[in-house]
């Protein structure tokens, strides 16, 4: 009975611990084998060979490192070697390993403490210490990280700059200069590598345009963070910074079929879609496929706030949403209201310094820009946990809550002094992520869902924490009319609007400007990359959307193997070269489907699509109709042929062998 006893004791104990781990993470396994040390993750392992830098980093079975992550630099003497080396388990539990590590030269010591967090943040704290006798001066000091050519195609940074991608594309062939930025994202299509950290504090740089950059070097592409142009005016020397593995957690099975609309407002249940109808618009919402509405911030008249003064016609439209199988997100952003009670007391030391934002909303007001890395923080994590429970709202839709926007407020410790003096920002990159970790800890396991807006931010230390994310509103001023493959280009989109190599879902968002602007251009592009366009309210946008995921779910995209347009050429091959090809394919009972996304990016011309099935994709098509219209395309042995207007897509359904 006693063991009995224990027994159960101990697979309740076991259970609390999983729980802290939260779905779809698992937990975190520190080991030592032989000279190698491994921690490891969902989907990912860091190797450590006698050093406390990673010597290999792979995700989901892919390596990404070419040589091991290092620290280079130069003495008075010539460069600087590392004579001893070391790293140990220091502890570990189902949420974190930390490891202690050290390095030493005839210059310096270089001592670790690394903790990597079971979605796979490894934040390391480097501490630089001369030696009681040192033999030589230390002049420069750079970090190292050796990527594998074909695991670096890609790259993302933020900040980026609104009405542009510039931030996000293919790595050029000369490769990248920076200034210093706080998230550097590296990697391909199915994932990465992110650096990140939130100041350039104590680092010394020669050329302030290259205190980050990425090297092209044969089979090798470089990231080198200059940490120290020149011999350091002080040690001991600080500084943190972290890298985290990519994808983060495993794309949702069902993504495809969240269908989320944005525009929910107060009485929608009860308005009629037009003069006269017995439908309304909730009801429309409904009959059209729609399974999550987004509220945006009317529904309090206070900007970001965790109260309504409306709370019967909240709670009346929550219950009207839940009667059709509708969840309801509300509007948190990133914002101090001059409305809000708090104002006065906290305003000087929550917002971000010097003092951005401004926007105005009616009721009349001014919001600005509020830290995370401040006391409203907390006061927005319970606000939120309170609302939910005060209302029973189905989660959350964060308007840039996930950035850790650059603050100089010293009141609650952002901010730095440079060696003249002069005060500059930091970016709370810690502070943002423990709101985001708490918030999610708090509303996954009660089915709420976190979607994020956080355009030309993807910054997977707090991207982590949301269910998915809206991309795209830096084009809301008309950039991406005409012709928009020359604003956004493909290896912009499949960089940053993707999601599959950050391991969350993102949507792309469109305000159109008719006629050159519209969902039809956007479609064209986003399609191609399994993205699809969220509709703002219940008119046309929507009605678009709705055969587009209707289509999908009766075609059963979710069950089926996605072959995108750059790695499909042994299925799928197009011509005109305008056109490009992503598809889905399935096989049910010996019969072979395809659902197709064929796409004319030319801005100008009309073409006739001529899409082959090889032998591998299809033995012998039996019928190709487009999924929208129901029409009967032209075919001819094991070719397709689809008339296709500038900018536009059609989903096609190909049946056979």
């Amino acid at each position: 009975m006693q063991w009995r006893w224990m027994s159960a004791l101990l697979c309740l104990m076991g259970a609390i611990a999983m729980a802290s781990v939260p779905e779809p993470w698992t937990p975190v396994k520190a080991q030592i084998n032989k000279n190698e040390l491994s921690v490891s993750v969902w989907g990912r392992t860091y190797r450590f060979l006698n050093s406390p830098l990673p010597s290999s980093v792979t995700t989901l079975g892919s390596e990404i490192l070419a040589a091991p992550i290092r620290l280079v630099g130069q003495t008075d003497l010539g460069n600087l070697t590392w004579a001893e080396s070391g790293v140990e388990i220091w502890e570990q539990s189902d949420e974190k390993a930390t490891l202690i590590g050290w390095l030493q030269s005839d210059a310096i010591i270089a001592n670790f403490f690394v903790q990597t967090e079971f979605d796979g943040l490894m934040q390391i704290d480097l501490r630089l210490v001369p030696l009681l006798k040192p033999k030589a001066k230390l002049q420069s000091l750079w970090l190292e990280i050796p990527m594998r050519k074909e695991r670096a195609t890609l790259f993302h940074y933020w900040p980026g700059r609104w009405g542009s991608a510039e931030n996000s594309g293919a790595v050029p062939e000369n490769g990248l200069s920076l200034p210093f930025k706080p998230i550097l994202w590296l990697g391909w299509e199915e994932g990465g590598l992110t650096w990140f950290a939130e100041s350039d504090k104590g680092w010394q740089i020669s050329e302030t345009n290259r205190a980050i950059e990425v090297v092209p070097d044969g089979d090798v592409v470089i990231v080198r963070i200059h940490l120290l142009d020149k011999q350091p005016q002080r040690l001991p020397f600080s500084l943190t910074f972290g890298i985290q593995a990519t994808p983060v957690k495993p794309m949702p099975k069902d993504f495809h079929e969240w269908r989320i609309c944005h525009g929910a407002f107060y009485g929608m249940e009860k308005q009629p879609v037009a003069a006269g109808a017995k439908e309304t618009v909730l009801d429309k919402a409904s009959r059209l496929g729609v399974k999550t509405l987004v509220f945006h911030e009317e529904w309090t008249p206070i900007q970001n706030y965790w109260r309504t003064n409306r709370e019967t016609e909240l709670r009346q439209l929550i219950d009207a949403c839940h009667k059709r199988g509708i969840k309801l997100l509300l509007y948190f952003g990133y914002e101090l209201s001059t409305l809000a009670p708090e104002w006065n007391e906290l305003a000087e030391k929550v917002l971000i310094k010097p003092l951005a934002g401004g926007y105005f909303r009616r009721p009349p007001q001014r919001d600005f820009i509020v830290c995370l890395n401040s006391e409203w923080g907390e006061k927005l994590l319970n606000g939120i946990v309170s609302a939910i429970e005060r209302y029973g709202f189905d989660g959350v839709y964060l308007d840039g809550t996930i950035e850790p926007f650059a603050c100089a407020n010293e009141l609650h410790g952002c901010g730095y002094r440079a060696e003249d003096g002069s005060l500059r920002a930091t970016y709370p990159i810690f502070a943002v992520r423990n709101f985001m970790r708490r918030l999610y800890k708090a509303l996954h396991p009660k089915g709420k869902l976190i979607n994020a807006h956080q355009s030309t931010y993807c910054g997977t230390p707090t991207l982590s924490f949301v269910h998915s994310y809206w991309d795209g509103e830096q084009f809301g001023g008309g950039e991406l009319a005409k012709d928009p493959m020359q604003k956004l280009t493909l290896a912009s989109f499949r960089a940053e609007f993707m999601g599959k190599n950050f391991g969350v879902p993102c949507e792309f968002l469109v305000y159109e400007r008719p006629p050159d602007w519209t969902i039809e251009h956007a479609l064209a592009f986003t399609m191609l990359h399994d993205v699809r366009v969220r509709p703002l309210g219940f008119g046309a946008m929507l009605e678009k959307m709705a055969s587009i995921w209707d289509a999908m779910t009766k075609f059963g995209v979710s069950e089926s193997e996605w072959h995108p347009y750059w790695r499909n050429s042994n299925w799928l091959q197009v011509q005109p070269e305008s056109v490009k090809v992503s598809g889905y394919r399935k096989s049910v009972d010996g019969q072979v489907q395809w659902l197709l996304v064929i796409s004319n990016l030319s801005a100008t011309n009309s073409v006739t699509a001529q899409v082959r099935l090889s032998e591998k994709a299809i033995k012998a098509i039996k019928e190709a109709k487009d999924a929208l219209s129901g029409e009967n395309l032209t075919r001819k042995d094991n070719f397709i042929f689809v008339p296709l207007q500038p900018m536009r897509m059609r989903l096609v359904v190909v049946t056979g062998q």
